[in-house]
C-alpha cells in the first residue's frame, strides 16, 4: 500500500506544481458545460422518447456520457503514457526491477489520473445539478461500482498499448480504435437504440454499452441493483475477460523487449 500511495503522491505532487494548468483545466470544465446545457435543451424534444429507459432529460443523458468518455479516454491512455515517459526518462526499467507486485506497479502509475478525472467528473455533475440536471445523489455508492467496472474494462486497453510501447516502441492504433468506436458505437452521445440497425450489432462488443446503460438508469433514473444487474454482469465479464488477456499479452511483451534488449530503449 505504501507503494502505491507513493507512486500516486509522485504523479499529484508533478501535475499540481503546473498551478496555471491545473486551474486551467478546472476552469475549462465550468466552460465545457453551458454548451452542453444549450445543446441539450435545444434537443430534449427530439431525444426524449429515445432515452425514456434510461434518463427523464437529454441533459444528463449527455453530462453522463460526456464525463465517462472522458474516463475511458483516460484508462486507456494513461499506462501508455507513464510507460513512454518512464523509458524516455530512464525509469521504467528501474521500475520494473524493484519488488513491486504488478497490479500495484499499475495502479500506482494509473491511479492519479484516474482519481483527479474523477474528481474533474464529480465537479461537472455537480454544475450540472445546479444547471437543472436530475442527480440522484443518494444512488451515488452503486453509480461508483459502476464506474469503478467501467475502468476496470478499460484498463486492459491501456495496458495493451502499453505492450505494444514495449515490445515495439509504438503505440499502434488500439487506443486509437477502441475510444473512437465507444464514442460513436457505445451510446456516448445517443441512446444505443437509434444506431442505424446495420451497426447496432457491434455496440453489444462494447463495455461501455453496458456500462453507460447501468450508470444512467441508477444515477439518473434511480434503479435498484436488480435492474441494472444483467449489465453489470455482463460489464464484469468484460472487465475478467480483458484484464487476463492484456496480462498475457503484457508478459509475453515483457520478455521480448528483454530477450531483445530493448527495453530501456525510446
Amino acid at each position: 500500500m505504501r507503494k502505491l500511495v507513493a507512486l500516486v503522491r509522485a504523479a499529484a505532487l508533478t501535475t499540481f506544481s503546473y498551478r496555471l494548468e491545473t486551474a486551467v483545466s478546472l476552469g475549462g470544465l465550468l466552460v465545457s458545460i453551458v454548451p452542453l446545457f444549450f445543446i441539450a435543451q435545444a434537443l430534449q424534444p427530439v431525444m426524449a422518447k429515445a432515452i425514456v429507459t434510461e434518463a427523464p432529460q437529454y441533459f444528463g443523458f449527455l453530462v453522463v456520457g460526456t464525463t465517462t468518455f472522458l474516463l475511458l479516454v483516460t484508462a486507456v491512455n494513461a499506462l501508455p503514457e507513464a510507460v513512454q515517459s518512464g523509458i524516455a526518462k530512464g525509469t521504467l526499467e528501474a521500475l520494473l526491477a524493484t519488488p513491486t507486485p504488478l497490479p500495484v506497479l499499475f495502479a500506482g502509475l494509473t491511479g492519479f489520473p484516474l482519481l483527479w478525472t474523477v474528481a474533474r467528473g464529480g465537479i461537472t455533475l455537480g454544475v450540472a445539478w445546479v444547471l437543472g440536471a436530475h442527480v440522484a445523489w443518494d444512488r451515488g455508492l452503486p453509480a461508483l461500482g459502476i464506474v469503478g467496472l467501467i475502468v476496470l474494462a478499460h484498463v486492459p486497453f491501456g495496458i495493451l498499448t502499453a505492450s505494444l510501447v514495449i515490445a515495439f516502441k509504438t503505440a499502434g492504433p488500439v487506443s486509437r480504435g477502441v475510444l473512437t468506436v465507444s464514442a460513436f458505437l457505445g451510446g456516448v452521445y445517443y441512446p444505443t437504440q437509434v444506431i442505424p440497425s446495420w451497426l447496432h450489432d457491434l455496440s453489444a462488443f462494447l463495455p461501455v454499452t453496458y456500462g453507460l446503460r447501468a450508470l444512467r438508469r441508477t444515477l439518473l433514473d434511480r434503479a435498484s441493483f436488480g435492474a441494472v444487474s444483467s449489465d453489470v454482469a455482463v460489464l464484469a465479464a468484460f472487465a475478467v475477460v480483458l484484464l487476463a488477456t492484456s496480462l498475457v499479452v503484457w508478459s509475453w511483451a515483457l520478455r521480448y523487449a528483454r530477450r531483445a534488449g530493448t527495453l530501456a530503449q525510446y
